[in-house]
């Protein structure tokens, strides 16, 4: 499994880095990945979804076979069908913010559930594992991307009054969860305890 973790995780970050790179039409500072499913290779970011939900659902399994704590273990299961569905249903154009789609709500709504579910499910299954300086300061960083994140996500539907940076947000918060489910891949014993 800890393979299928990482290589999922390799793949979705690359994805996600190529897709900021070639699709020049968006500004990954001011738009959230999954708009980016609207460029022209917006097929990149289907791909950087399924592979990080496919590395979330390989992570589970090695987490539930390693006697993890249940409730993060789920949490973590959750993740990954949150990013499931986030993947099968895109994300609208920008701008579209006061009339969503039912597609575009329905991948909200399950980002959202999994983005909140992740950064639970990091705490917990932290908290039940050997003490790991990295780990746990990784999972602080889950925890204030995730903050952020919702800071500026909030901000941009609708106050807009901060300066529009939801997209370095997003993938701040990205970015410490897939480095938090490398390190819980390799970190996590092979056995039930």
């Amino acid at each position: 499994m800890k393979k299928t973790v990482l290589a999922g995780v390799g793949v979705g970050g690359v994805a996600f880095a190529l897709s900021d790179l070639v699709n020049t039409e968006m500004s990954p500072v001011e738009e959230t990945v999954s708009r980016f499913v609207n460029t022209g290779a917006g097929w990149l970011v289907t791909v950087g979804l399924l592979a990080m939900a496919l590395a979330g659902a390989a992570l589970t399994v090695a987490a539930a076979r390693a006697g993890a704590g249940r409730a993060g273990t789920w949490l973590l299961g959750l993740w990954s069908a949150g990013v499931l569905v986030a993947a099968i249903f895109p994300a609208d154009p920008p701008g579209q913010w006061d009339d969503p789609s039912v597609s575009e709500t329905v991948h909200g709504l399950s980002a959202w559930v999994a983005f909140l579910a992740f950064m639970i499910a990091a705490v917990l299954l932290t908290r039940g594992l050997p003490r790991d300086a990295l780990l746990t300061g990784v999972t602080v960083a889950v925890v204030a991307g995730m903050i952020l994140f919702v800071v500026t996500l909030v901000d941009v539907m609708i106050a807009r009054s901060l300066p529009p940076v939801v997209g370095v947000t997003e993938r701040v918060a990205m970015a410490a969860n897939l480095l938090w489910m490398a390190l819980a891949a390799v970190r996590l014993p092979r056995r039930r305890r």
